[in-house]
């Protein structure tokens, strides 16, 4: 059949045509059952699913090119927090960041006032987005390294005692994520150490090792009781996070701040953030896993999706080989892939949209370089996006394939093992959203047109 398909040519694309149009008769083809070429069909193909635990997900924005001048990928969500769903399992995340002094001054005398950290938060993802959530800032007693890869299995170490909290009163978030900046003030103990290393003769502020040697870093711990993760955007310009040391000289009252994305008068980046995500599976469907990397099947009627937490739902588009092969001188018309969304709790929502990743023999991304070979990015076929229903929260993913799905009828394609994800995974994963599907409702919707006998 793949031989008859490419050697079709001028009629297949005719077929295309005219089953693309609304309404034949506007190009002047009539395509009456009893005098048509073609005759239209439509085929749903329940497709077959696994589970994949994945253990290398990125969470640092690194493009992971070595070269001198490393620069990281813009973007990116600090994340901190806990949410506790039963049939996935407890996710936790913390925020690790180094920091930059961005506009160091060099006055003679600096007398300290006070420390303040902002947070700009910009996305929310939880169960209980009431009250005040408490987000304790900790200094690390450990150096984030500029030439690693951080994953979010794993973590830096930090000192115990937290030297700063912040009291996140949720009835003040703004939905645009534009204007909900809250801020800490940090322990002055703290911030006469930073103080200290301006005022004296140390060359600390001045040279970038010393001052990350010196200054390591902080991660934003959440309270266990938040039942909520929050994450606050990274911009590359006009920052919104950042600490900001307050003090007055002789002369006047002014600041100084230090940033998360900072970068040296050569470019180059001299800071890293990264977000380290767990998920506790005990008692949920999951906790059988064996592996990573090794297919799973629950014993339930549902497919899990939580990339964050490294659970994705991995597709096998095999049996739609098995349907074309029952048909002669089928034209693949179009085609959707349709992934149910289950009925979830409030403020609990799938992502807007989600990419389908191709995969290698070893159950892992397939990756490639960008056209500039600046970056290495995952191969996906295309994006698919949540349509919501409008009575419940339910719905279900759509999105056309029409092309890859021709081009496995014609032979042109033999991959047929897919991963459902949240988008640009090969930036860092950015969010937290997690969803459910019934595996018997995972499908292809394939129109298509066989010659008429």
């Amino acid at each position: 059949m793949a031989l008859w398909v490419r050697k079709l040519g001028l009629i297949a694309g005719l077929a295309l045509i005219i089953f693309a149009c609304e309404d034949p008769g506007e190009i002047g083809l009539d395509l009456n059952p009893e005098q048509g070429v073609f005759v239209a069909h439509y085929k749903e193909v329940p497709l077959k699913t696994s589970i994949v635990n994945y253990e290398d997900i990125l969470s640092d924005n690194n493009t992971r090119i070595s070269k001198v001048n490393q620069q990281f990928l813009a973007g990116g969500n600090l994340l901190t927090g806990n949410v506790d769903i039963p049939e996935v399992g407890k996710t936790e995340a913390k925020a690790f960041m180094s920091i930059y002094p961005w506009n160091f001054k060099t006055d003679s005398i600096y007398i300290f006032d006070s420390l303040v950290m902002h947070l700009h938060i910009t996305y929310m993802y939880g169960k209980n987005l009431s009250g005040t959530k408490k987000i304790y800032v900790h200094e690390l007693s450990e150096e984030l390294l500029l030439d690693t890869v951080y994953l979010t299995k794993n973590s830096t170490a930090y000192f115990p005692d937290p030297i700063g909290e912040f009291n996140v009163d949720l009835s003040e978030y703004d939905s645009a994520g534009i204007d909900t900046v809250y801020t800490a003030r940090l322990s002055d103990e703290f911030g006469l150490k930073l103080t200290g290393e301006v005022t004296s003769d140390s060359t600390v502020f001045q040279d970038n090792l010393k001052f990350r040697e010196f200054f390591k870093g902080l991660v934003l711990v959440s309270d266990p009781a938040n039942d909520v993760i929050l994450g606050s955007f990274i911009k590359t310009s006009g920052q919104t996070t950042y600490l900001r040391l307050y003090y007055h000289t002789v002369k006047d009252t002014t600041y100084m701040d230090f940033i998360i994305p900072g970068t040296d008068t050569a470019g180059i980046n001299i800071t890293r953030f990264y977000n380290n995500i767990t998920l506790d599976k005990t008692g949920t469907p999951l906790e059988g896993i064996p592996d990573y990397y090794v297919d799973f099947e629950t014993q339930n009627e549902f497919t899990y999706h939580h990339n964050a937490g490294g659970i994705f739902t991995k597709l096998n588009l095999g049996v739609f080989n098995q349907f074309k092969d029952t048909i002669e001188h089928m034209v693949i018309n179009r085609a959707e892939l349709i992934i149910p969304v289950e009925e979830y709790e409030d403020y609990l929502t799938p992502t807007s949209f989600i990419d389908l990743y191709l995969m290698d023999e070893n159950n892992k991304f397939r990756e490639e370089y960008d056209s500039l070979n600046q970056n290495i990015k995952y191969l996906t076929i295309g994006r698919i996006k949540f349509q919501k229903d409008s009575l419940t929260n339910a719905g279900e993913f759509v999105g056309d394939v029409t092309t890859y799905i021709q081009n496995i009828a014609s032979g042109l394609n033999t991959d047929t093992l897919l991963y459902v994800g949240l988008p640009n995974l090969w930036y860092s994963v950015a969010a937290v959203n997690q969803f459910k599907s019934r595996k018997d409702k995972i499908r292809l919707q394939i129109y298509y047109s066989v010659l008429k006998k």
